[in-house]
């Protein structure tokens, strides 16, 4: 069993070019019980129709634990150290950001992405030729160029610590740069097209008053309001409802307002932030024209006001998001239909065996560019 508390510098590269410098902070003892796994061992076995190949246990977890750094200098400032061995459920509680009810811990579903991606970077670079793409000689310079860089502007500690070697370093390189030629390729071949029925979207102002209590000031943390209250809210909604002046009898009467867009094309239940009551309203209204009061269960009493049945520039960028999500739909079809005729076999046990123990915290200082 070894500790340390020495911070060393560890910098990460972005295929040609260091772009930041982070601390690799051992915060845990890590014991070594058994055999340790030999860097040759295989932990991803793959058939590609046909055709044996593999990922060995020294890359794995070099990229493993590259892409842990990644995510530490993000979330641990306010996670916490033990931060990879809670749930989802259990980090959301602590950072008060929702839940997903996952019973997988951090470290878990960490892996399990960056499994799902040494997939993806395998599958392009596998296929690049049928689609025209390949590394130029300035690509493969620049690979080599980064690999020695990063290798050199480490400790030997935050090297072994990370489990660097520049073949892995530049071996991850050349995986990602083929990853991105091909993504961007089968993105810039793809139907992007995206008519102005599709965009439309409409905008409309609304007057909230919540029937969610301050929980905060209940010992119980019961957040049902009384019926008596729920009524003197209703009875402020309809007032804007009626009111000559929505803005103005909005203000008076203290409502949450705001605005919101959305797309006309869609039916009301498929709008993932509004309530389809409220969408439901919108879409019989016209420029100028106010609703009756809309009761949404566990939210409160809306009114809206039709600002614009057809708003130019919220539909210029909802066009602009659904010709991107058209893209990445068409690469991911691509990827989807090459990934078919490829076995990726993971080794469950080597693969238990990467542990996110030694934490990385960002150099106070130490950025460069």
């Amino acid at each position: 069993m070894s500790c340390s508390d020495d911070k060393e510098a560890i910098f990460f590269m972005n295929r040609n070019k260091v772009v930041a410098a982070i601390a690799l902070t051992t915060v845990a003892c890590t014991a070594v019980t058994g055999c340790a796994p030999k860097a040759t061992d295989t932990v991803i076995t793959i058939d590609n129709n046909g055709k044996k190949d593999k990922l060995t246990y020294g890359y794995v977890n070099f990229v493993c634990k590259y892409n842990q750094a990644r995510i530490d200098q993000v979330d641990l400032q306010y996670m916490g150290k033990d931060y990879w061995n809670q749930t989802a459920q259990q980090s959301s509680s602590s950072s008060s950001q929702s839940s997903s009810g996952s019973s997988e811990t951090n470290e878990e579903s960490a892996k399990d992405y960056i499994y799902q991606n040494m997939q993806g970077q395998y599958i392009a670079k596998q296929h690049a030729s049928e689609v025209g793409v390949k590394l130029t000689s300035d690509d493969k310079k620049a690979i080599e160029k980064a690999a020695k860089k990063f290798m050199s502007s480490n400790s030997d500690t935050a090297i072994k610590q990370v489990g660097a070697t520049e073949e892995y370093v530049e071996d991850y390189l050349e995986y990602e740069t083929y990853y991105e030629k091909v993504r961007g390729k089968l993105e810039s071949e793809a139907d992007d097209t995206v008519t102005d029925k599709e965009a439309n979207q409409s905008t409309f102002t609304y007057a909230l008053f919540s029937t969610k209590s301050d929980s905060s000031s209940s010992a119980s943390g019961d957040s049902e309001m009384s019926a008596k209250d729920k009524a003197k809210l209703k009875a402020k909604a309809e007032k804007v409802a009626a009111a000559a002046d929505f803005d103005k009898e909005a203000k008076a009467e203290k409502a949450d307002t705001s605005t919101y867009s959305y797309t006309t094309a869609e039916d009301p239940a498929d709008d993932e932030a509004m309530d389809e009551k409220v969408i439901a309203a919108a879409q019989k209204l016209q420029n100028g024209e106010v609703s009756d009061v809309i009761e949404v269960k566990d939210r409160g009493y809306y009114v809206i006001r039709m600002d614009k049945t057809h708003d130019e520039s919220a539909t210029k960028d909802k066009k602009k998001s659904l010709a991107s999500q058209k893209r990445e739909a068409a690469f991911n079809k691509q990827m989807n239909t090459w990934k078919k005729k490829i076995r990726f076999t993971l080794d469950k046990k080597l693969w238990k065996q990467i542990k996110f123990t030694d934490l990385f915290t960002t150099a106070s200082g130490n950025a460069t560019r």
